[in-house]
């Protein structure tokens, strides 16, 4: 099942942007009161809508439509904005410095290279318009450089520094930014956004779509680009390994970790599904009721797994992975962490 994702379109006016009322509504005042900031750090969890609402404001003001307070999405100047050729628009976001790298990053290069084409006067629309996407993920120089922008910000501009992580920026970046929140979007968004998508395929099912929004953890990417027979056989695996990972089985773990170190490219994923397995097993433990479970598809699999062990153990594994993955985000050795990872899971027994 294929979908056309959020991250491959951008035509999009604050009307038809679902959910994130509040967000929309600062900036929409704001728009109509001529009071809108310098610069802007929209954050919140990943694919939520920062990245829509950016490309609509950007829009909105340069749009040659009727409407003032918002994009028509047919004019020039917002279909330039869209395919991103407009001369006044700037969008940087990180790049791999090699196939192999784990994480992308945003140099200082690019950084430049954006001031000085920032000390011009817009050259077609009315208002120049950055939008850094993962700012968190610039380097210590770019960012340092960037903040010269931000403290003396060229006329007829607007900053647009979009982020999940805003405490990796440096504070002074931070301080000269007016910060606007974003929410995960409610279950009924998420099937909205999951109904009005194309289908390269056969239409999804509601039992489907209804499997998709409870593990989208308000996500839109999540919903629509999991796949969900490779979901299947992941938690299978992953839930036999909580079910007989031990002292007595310890070819289980380092078979485990030799496998995934083969895969560093996916090894963010695993963690985060077992993260949701751990979750509803330490919810189930205590008692919660099935809404609250993410993965409740599952729920004659798990509640046995999930007695097997005290709530605590559970809490204690949650940890456990979740710092793996942080150390997993650096250059950490994949398969010595999860090698670790799993021994700690059974002195947490």
């Amino acid at each position: 099942m294929s979908f056309i994702g959020e991250s491959n379109t951008f035509n999009m006016s604050f009307k038809s942007i679902l959910g994130q009322s509040q967000p929309k509504k600062i900036i929409t005042n704001a728009l109509q009161n001529g009071s809108v900031a310098h610069s802007y750090l929209f954050y919140g969890p990943d694919s939520v809508g920062k990245k829509k609402l950016a490309l609509a404001l950007t829009k909105a003001l340069n749009c040659k439509g009727v409407d003032p307070l918002d994009a028509c999405d047919e004019c020039e100047s917002c279909l330039k904005i869209e395919r991103r050729i407009h001369p006044d628009f700037f969008y940087i976001e990180p790049i791999k410095s090699t196939p192999t790298s784990r994480e992308a990053v945003i140099k200082v290069e690019p950084i430049r290279e954006l001031q000085k084409k920032l000390a011009y006067m817009p050259y077609e629309g009315k208002t120049k318009v950055v939008v850094i996407e993962s700012a968190e993920l610039m380097n210590l120089q770019a960012m340092n450089s960037f903040l010269k922008t931000l403290e003396e910000p060229p006329s007829s501009t607007l900053i647009l520094l979009i982020s999940a992580n805003p405490n990796r920026l440096l504070p002074t970046l931070l301080s000269r930014c007016q910060g606007i929140q974003f929410h995960r979007l409610s279950s009924q968004d998420i099937k909205s956004i999951i109904r009005s998508q194309p289908q390269e395929e056969e239409t999804l099912t509601e039992s489907e779509i209804d499997f998709r929004v409870h593990r989208s953890q308000g996500s839109v990417n999540i919903a629509l680009a999991e796949d969900i027979e490779k979901v299947e056989h992941l938690r299978e695996q992953l839930l036999e390994l909580l079910e007989n990972v031990s002292y007595d089985r310890m070819d289980i773990i380092f078979n485990f970790a030799k496998v995934w170190a083969k895969h560093t490219e996916e090894i963010q994923t695993v963690l985060n599904e077992f993260l949701g397995l751990i979750r509803d097993l330490a919810l189930y433990r205590s008692g919660c009721s099935q809404s609250d479970i993410q993965n409740r598809d599952l729920s004659v699999r798990m509640i046995p797994i999930a007695k097997a062990q005290s709530l605590k153990t559970w809490i204690d594994r949650f940890t456990t992975v979740r710092n793996t993955q942080l150390a997993l985000s650096g250059n950490a050795n994949t398969q010595l962490f999860l090698e670790n990872m799993l021994i700690e899971f059974c002195e947490a027994v």
